[in-house]
């Protein structure tokens, strides 16, 4: 459901979000595996096109400005943003402080209340632990 909504954003705006998620991932000093594994499924969830494809991976090493691409996504979708950015940090297995902090400053720039990134905190640990729960199972 969650990047269904982001799909029915127009092209450039799931470009942005990407350059957003981009920058979640690399707000830590280092993208890992599980994070650009999980930026790379959504630009195909979000059907990016191969070439803009190409420029978001070669952003995963010179991450744009956060702040400029946020600007670019109707604040409608500020719920979606936050949530994947959320999800997107999480992938590794923990919150590194700098991913948590700048999750906090893009909910003052899109202007939502703070419950809104404790929610997506909240769906991100449900789905892990969901996952987790399919993994035991099958061990």
């Amino acid at each position: 459901m969650l990047l269904s909504t982001a799909l029915d954003l127009p092209v450039e705006q799931r470009h942005a979000l990407l350059e957003v998620l981009v920058a979640v991932a690399a707000a830590d000093g280092a993208i890992v595996a599980e994070e650009a594994a999980c930026v790379e499924s959504i630009m195909g969830a979000v059907m990016l096109h191969p070439e803009a494809r190409a420029g978001l991976r070669n952003q995963l090493t010179d991450p744009p400005l956060w702040s400029a691409s946020l600007a670019e996504i109707d604040p409608k979708h500020a719920r979606t943003v936050l949530y994947l950015a959320a999800y997107v940090a999480a992938v590794d297995g923990e919150y590194d402080e700098a991913e948590v902090r700048l999750l906090r400053q893009m909910c003052e720039a899109l202007d939502v209340k703070k419950k809104v990134l404790k929610d997506a905190f909240a769906w991100v640990e449900s789905g892990l632990n969901w996952m987790a729960s399919l993994h035991d199972e099958t061990a």
